[in-house]
């Protein structure tokens, strides 16, 4: 009997050492983002962050662009800006230049980034190529896949293509995840035919990207939807009782860690056209200076955009600029000009955001110097007033900074 209970006690010590052993021998997680268009900053840092390494081994592979340099340039740019050593890889070459097979870069990466391009032609040469295989050795070592397009719809078993000529149609993915997809999805035709697919059977319910939308799975499954701006969106797709419906997945906008925070700084709500205020010339607040510099374009006086700009701005002008005559089109354009919002930092800094343009908002900034608001010139808001917001929330600094740098006393 006590031989009996000793080889019990034993078994069950056996049996808890085993079950902790395979706990602690868990297997990488699968990672999987993409996202509706191709490559930009923000999504290339999401990627990043989800390494948790600080300086992360990312790889770019062009291939559905046919190795395209000026993707090549631009992923460079995007690294520098992050701080990382670019890697690509060509397989549009005869042999590669850094004397390493295609397994030893790709599966000594911490991320892998697909471009867009032509889905078909990519998966051909993957597959003639050995780099699928190399692509699921990557995912079940934990290494993270992202990319967007081309290089989302790769990933899953089907969905919406333009990559035969003529129609959209459907192709068969690497299937990593199970599902369909749509990228691109704002396109309302890849939208009617990604719908039509689904309620024939054709294809399975599936997940769906505008350009400026992501989405994170983990193991096959949906963890989160990220966005750059508020009317860029994720959805799940599917038929239920005969009929397709799309869901709207949450969304969480993405905005750079050190941004400002809503509290750093003043916002004012305008929503007025140029037209509806007098031409001034007065610079005593950013609002005003912006309505005094948008009057020089409805006149045509650039001779007077010197003495409008801050000292950064002057210093590059080489001669005045002559003025010139403007037609009715473009001065109704510019007298059209709404502006939305106004927002000020630290009382040096300010951005007037405003839209000229249906699918456009820009955002000028202006300095505190000398006792006037002075021009900075324009950069790029975004899609919507809140994306044009997040751009003067992540920049603001860096134009502080500027200030700092033309008036030390500051």
């Amino acid at each position: 009997m006590k031989k009996t209970l000793l080889f019990i006690l034993l078994a069950s010590i056996c049996q808890v050492a085993l079950s902790q052993s395979n706990s602690n021998s868990k297997d990488p997680e699968q990672t999987i983002f993409i996202y509706g268009g191709n490559k930009n900053l923000k999504f290339t840092q999401y990627v990043v962050d989800l390494t948790q390494k600080k300086n992360p081994k990312i790889c770019f592979l062009p291939t559905a662009s046919a190795d395209n340099e000026s993707n090549i340039e631009n992923w460079n740019y995007f690294c520098k800006k992050l701080g990382l050593k670019p890697y690509v890889l060509k397989v549009w070459v005869a042999s590669n230049n850094e004397n390493k097979s295609f397994e030893d870069i790709l599966l000594n990466m911490d991320a892998i980034v697909v471009g867009g391009g032509n889905t078909l032609n990519m998966l051909g040469i993957w597959k003639a190529q050995g780099i699928d295989t190399l692509l699921q050795k990557a995912l079940n070592k934990g290494i993270i896949l992202a990319g967007g397009s081309a290089g989302s719809l790769c990933w899953f078993q089907s969905g919406i293509s333009d990559s035969r000529p003529v129609n959209l149609s459907v192709i068969d993915g690497m299937s990593f995840l199970p599902f369909s997809h749509c990228p691109h999805y704002s396109d309302n035709l890849k939208k009617e035919v990604y719908h039509e697919q689904i309620k024939n059977k054709t294809i399975s319910a599936g997940y769906a990207c505008d350009d400026k939308s992501g989405i994170l799975f983990r193991n096959g499954k949906y963890i989160e939807t990220v966005s750059l701006n508020d009317i860029n969106n994720s959805y799940y797709v599917a038929l239920n009782n005969g009929v397709v419906e799309t869901s709207k997945l949450p969304t969480r906008i993405l905005v750079n860690k050190d941004a400002l925070s809503v509290n750093d700084y003043k916002s004012v709500d305008v929503n007025k056209s140029l037209k509806e205020y007098a031409e001034i010339n007065k610079q005593d607040s950013p609002i005003d200076a912006f309505i005094s510099f948008k009057y020089i374009s409805v006149n045509g006086l650039w001779s007077k955009y010197k003495e409008l700009s801050c000292f950064s701005i002057q210093s590059r002008f080489i001669k005045d600029i002559p003025d010139t005559s403007v037609d009715d089109k473009t001065r109704n354009k510019h007298l059209n000009t709404v502006v939305n919002k106004v927002f000020i930092y630290n009382d040096l800094v300010a951005g007037v955001v405003n839209r000229m343009y249906d699918d456009y908002y820009g955002l000028w900034f202006f300095y505190w110097e000398n006792g006037k608001w002075m021009n900075a010139g324009e950069d790029f808001g975004g899609a919507t007033v809140l994306e044009a917001e997040i751009t003067f929330r992540e920049k603001a600094k860096m134009h502080l900074g500027k200030i700092k740098e033309t008036n030390p006393n500051r």
